[in-house]
């Protein structure tokens, strides 16, 4: 029996259209037509794809990227779509592959007022010509909307998406287009952010030092302050709110335009700043005043936050390899003129405590050595070797796949129901809608059991190699001299430790800790 798909989309005229009226889904009403045009030709439908986010291609459309791999198996004898355009308004390309995964597959298109054959040389150019006309249409459509953005940017009103920190995007009363509201509370932090910045906190002897982003973002979070991401805030955030002309009255468009690029023959999409953007008066009301923007501006003019060139010899044989437990961090090395090497946590009033460089060392490289002599007696001979584990994930992957197809079989089952009469198309739909996801779940089910198997013989292959590697890198790393061929020597078998003290001092008994994770395909083992 031939089975068909139904493709549904919301173009931005409708959306526009639910947002005027207010009282119908269109989706809903695209649903019932062609669920009636199915009932009338009686198509059986296998599958619906609905697509409920907006993108103007195919790969930012995920339900389309669905519809087209079901298409390729040449499986449907055809899609139902409410008309030519709701597949692709894209650019050229987008509009070839559904032209070709038609053609190929030999899938019909059906809409409510003709059936387009791919195998028809004249339906094929007029299935074309009609994905030309409505790229056409699109880009027309584009154009005016963006004409119509950039007058309301002219006429200073807000035509991004959401609102930036500290304000709130309301609707202009009486008029189309949207301005920006200050929010009380998060005002106060931009107006701190400000003045820290460009006048800083007043000092014991009675002088005022501005703070750099770093300062201000921990200051922010000392006091529990959350960011515009819900989180803690960072240098960066507060860099961007600084650089954010918003603030001051104004309204900036293009700030980051999306440049597309072909490399490699893939597409890439970068959005670099744009220098030149200009600045437009915005009706909303400024936070801050133009004096203070105009210093903020001297100052962060006056600073450099470009990247430091990583230029420098190693010196740390540690380096990328042991993390602070509290915080996350990569321990680093500071080593003061005269005194041994220390590895400290880098985020300021961090509660772990440094401990010498050597000392974390010899802990590392001691874990290596109990883990070699453990797995060693834990490590049965190869004629005993037991493989129960690997046998299990064999047997629940069986099972899997019997489950599986125990469900295919069921779907036949339902054609036969509905050819009968058995079931109406509505029951049928139902049904069938409940099966599919059973059969996802069962092949996501398979999936996943074929990677755990998949990931057991690899980590198992994996431990028995890791006996000679950790042994390369305990009889060789004491006559190394390098700290570059030392960390570059850990890095074959290590794939981070993490560090934990809390008790220092001289006289004082350390509890550092440090949990080692080797290379080890599969769950992480830590020492």
């Amino acid at each position: 029996m031939d089975q068909y798909l139904i493709y549904l989309r919301k173009s931005r005229q409708d959306q526009d259209k639910e947002l005027q009226t207010g009282n119908f889904d269109t989706l809903q009403r695209h649903r019932d037509a062609l669920l009636a045009l199915a009932k009338q030709h009686g198509y059986t439908i296998a599958y619906i794809f609905e697509e409920v986010v907006s993108g103007d291609t195919i790969a930012e459309r995920p339900e389309m990227q669905k519809l087209l791999a079901a298409v390729e198996t040449g499986e449907y004898a055809g899609v139902l779509v409410m008309e030519v355009p709701r597949l692709a308004r894209g650019n050229t390309r987008d509009q070839g592959t559904v032209a070709e995964t038609f053609q190929y597959s030999e899938t019909k298109i059906i809409t409510p007022d003709k059936i387009y054959d791919p195998s028809d040389e004249a339906d094929e150019e007029y299935f074309e010509f009609g994905l030309f006309m409505s790229r056409r249409e699109y880009k027309a459509i584009n154009r005016r909307l963006q004409r119509g953005r950039m007058a309301s940017l002219n006429e200073g009103k807000y035509i991004a998406g959401t609102a930036p920190y500290g304000y709130c995007k309301v609707k202009i009363p009486h008029q189309r287009g949207y301005t920006l509201e200050i929010d009380p509370t998060q005002a106060e932090t931009v107006h701190e952010i400000f003045r820290l910045y460009t006048v800083g906190d007043p000092q014991p002897d009675g002088t005022t030092e501005p703070i750099g982003s770093t300062g201000i973002a921990n200051l922010l979070n000392a006091r529990g302050v959350l960011s515009p991401g819900g989180i803690k805030w960072t240098a960066t955030a507060v860099r961007d709110i600084i650089k954010n002309p918003t603030y001051a009255g104004y309204l900036r468009w293009s700030y980051r335009p999306v440049k597309k690029q072909m490399v490699d023959g893939k597409v890439v999409i970068t959005a670099p700043v744009n220098q030149d953007m200009p600045l437009r008066k915005g009706v909303h009301p400024p936070i801050i005043s133009e004096d203070t923007w105009a210093a903020a501006r001297s100052v962060i003019s006056s600073r450099s936050h470009a990247p430091v060139p990583n230029n420098k010899q190693l010196t740390n044989p540690l380096a990328g390899l042991v993390y602070c437990s509290t915080c996350g961090r990569s321990m680093v090395q500071i080593h003061k003129k005269g005194k041994s090497p220390m590895l400290i946590c880098p985020t300021a009033k961090c509660p772990t405590v440094s401990s010498l460089r050597s000392v974390v060392e010899s802990t590392l490289l001691g874990c290596l050595q109990d883990w070699l002599r453990g797995y060693r007696i834990q490590l049965p001979e190869p004629s005993n070797t037991d493989d129960s584990g690997i046998k299990a994930a064999e047997r629940n992957l069986a099972k899997a796949n019997r489950d599986l197809a125990a469900l295919q079989k069921q779907k036949g089952s339902l054609y036969d129901l509905l050819e009968q009469g058995t079931y109406t198309q509505e029951v049928f739909l139902e049904r069938s809608r409940v099966l599919a996801g059973r059969t996802a779940e069962a092949e996501a089910n398979i999936k996943a059991l074929s990677a755990h198997l998949s990931a057991i013989r690899e980590a198992e292959n994996t431990r028995k190699s890791m006996v000679p590697r950790i042994k390369h890198v305990l009889e060789l790393y004491p006559a190394l001299d390098s700290p570059d061929e030392k960390n570059a020597l850990l890095r074959t078998v290590l794939d981070h430790a993490i560090y934990s003290k809390t008790v220092g001092g001289r006289y004082q008994e350390s509890d550092m800790r440090l949990y080692v994770f080797p290379k080890i395909v599969g769950p992480k083992s830590h020492l």
